[in-house]
């Protein structure tokens, strides 16, 4: 029954693309949101969630998705159309038809994601799971954390700190898109942090679990004073998630309860990270110049994406599909110096092989200091027309539920979901790739860690066998 109503809702889906007026119709679009919400209620309703729990990916990521998509053509557009980014031209024609387009990508989410065999074993026990089958040891833990704060420590003395710090606060000398040595330090320390907030909560070891936690706060706390939000976002993702899977289950309540104060608590710092955090207080740069006129307002620096959902539909039908060219930067990262050699390569902004710049370069054309980010839905469209949408949702959607069912039993599909789970609020925003680099070199560091610390563990156990004997 709910592989049926759900292929129903791709087909509706499909049906609304085809009827979508060639203009803004306020009428369409609440039309829209409504069968959203109808298809998002029963999906949570009739138990379809991965972990059959709230606190999951699916949760995060449909929350981001609804506000990325649905919430300026209903509550916006008709009063207030010049929000934010939305004072930059755009073809409001479009808007109508992206939103079918973003109910058609969910649509086919939702069937990729869906648990539609039932679970034969019964649950003694509702308020948590079973903890993973697979063991870790605290040499394992420990070396994680040892190549995290050596990592770390490399970014801070390459002056990775100062130039992040300067990005978010708008000062001359930094770049997101700059490389240097001190982006290498930060990736490997971003990748151990999140390693460490992955497997906290199986930590047996009182002490190493402390230290463990210590670290992830400590570190996510301090990039939270240079303005980025990424990092102490990601971190707090998974360690909801993992509270809510193995050890209390959270509520429905306690979950919006969760949004509701980390979306404000993380528009005051967008708002503060404007200031020079050296020179004045963030706290009261924030409550001098935050302005919150609607409820919506608090997720603003997701709302603002769906500008470039429009940008994105409108580049696809006047021109034509990018296909693979857009993903060229993603698939050549986890190598480094690859992208820089492909890309000199060929005759082409470097813009334009970029995954998520698109929308900037249309804007603001090459090289510009300030970026607009991107809209997952807009991306696959542009890459793929109406069959990239499909595809490619369901393909994300089917992902994460087999990376889900095989973590009980698997290490490296451990780590894939819940790196898939610290990006759900990202998603919606950002390319239809996850940073292959992040993922390849996690498993890659675990896969080398695990070889070391197991081959450590046992020569330590035959030698205090051998004293025994």
């Amino acid at each position: 029954m709910k592989l049926i109503l759900n292929i129903f809702f791709c087909l509706l889906s499909g049906l609304l693309v085809y009827a979508a007026p060639n203009t803004y119709d306020y009428g369409f679009c609440l039309l829209i949101l409504s069968l959203f919400l109808i298809n998002v209620i029963y999906y949570f309703a009739s138990n379809q969630t991965v972990s059959g729990n709230v606190a999951n990916f699916d949760f995060f990521f449909i929350f981001s998705y609804t506000m990325t998509n649905f919430i300026y053509p209903v509550f916006y557009k008709p009063t207030n159309p010049n929000y934010t980014v939305f004072e930059l031209p755009f073809n409001d024609n479009v808007i109508s038809k992206s939103t079918a387009i973003a109910y058609l990508g969910f649509t086919f989410f939702a069937l990729g994601i869906s648990k539609y065999k039932k679970n034969k074993k019964v649950k003694k026990n509702l308020k948590k799971e079973s903890l993973p089958s697979f063991k870790i040891n605290n040499l394992f833990i420990r070396s994680i954390f040892i190549v995290a704060l050596l990592s770390f420590i490399g970014y801070v003395a390459t002056g990775g700190l100062t130039v992040i710090q300067k990005v978010y606060s708008g000062g001359d000398g930094g770049k997101l898109t700059e490389v240097g040595v001190y982006s290498y330090f930060n990736n490997v320390f971003v990748i151990c942090a999140n390693l460490l907030a992955i497997f906290v909560f199986l930590i047996k070891d009182k002490k190493t679990k402390i230290t463990a936690f210590a670290f992830i706060i400590i570190c996510g706390v301090i990039m939270l004073t240079t303005g980025s939000r990424t990092l102490i976002l990601g971190l707090g993702l998974i360690l909801i998630v993992s509270y809510g899977t193995f050890v209390r289950r959270i509520t429905m309540p306690v979950m919006m309860l969760f949004i509701l104060i980390g979306s404000f608590f993380m528009t005051i710092i967008q708002v503060a990270r404007t200031q020079e955090f050296s020179t004045k207080s963030w706290i009261s740069s924030a409550s001098e110049n935050i302005e919150i006129e609607s409820p919506f307002d608090i997720f603003n620096d997701l709302i603002i994406n769906n500008r470039n959902l429009y940008v994105l539909v409108d580049f696809a039908d006047e021109h034509q599909n990018v296909f693979f060219l857009s993903a060229i930067s993603d698939l050549t990262s986890p190598i480094p110096g690859l992208f820089r050699y492909v890309s000199d390569s060929m005759n082409v902004p470097k813009e334009l092989i970029s995954g998520g710049d698109l929308p900037t370069f249309i804007e603001f054309g090459s090289n510009s200091d300030w970026g607009l980010g991107t809209n997952l839905v807009g991306e696959t469209y542009v890459g793929y027309s109406y069959f990239g949408v499909c595809i490619i949702l369901f393909l994300w959607g089917l992902a994460v539920r087999k990376s889900y069912e095989a973590s009980g039993n698997s290490i490296y599909a451990f780590v894939v979901y819940f790196l898939l789970v610290s990006h759900a609020i990202f998603f919606s925003r950002a390319f239809y790739l996850y940073q292959p680099r992040t993922l390849v070199w996690s498993l890659l560091l675990v896969f080398i860690l695990l070889k070391i610390t197991n081959a450590l563990y046992r020569k330590r156990m035959r030698a205090i066998k051998n004293e025994v004997i």
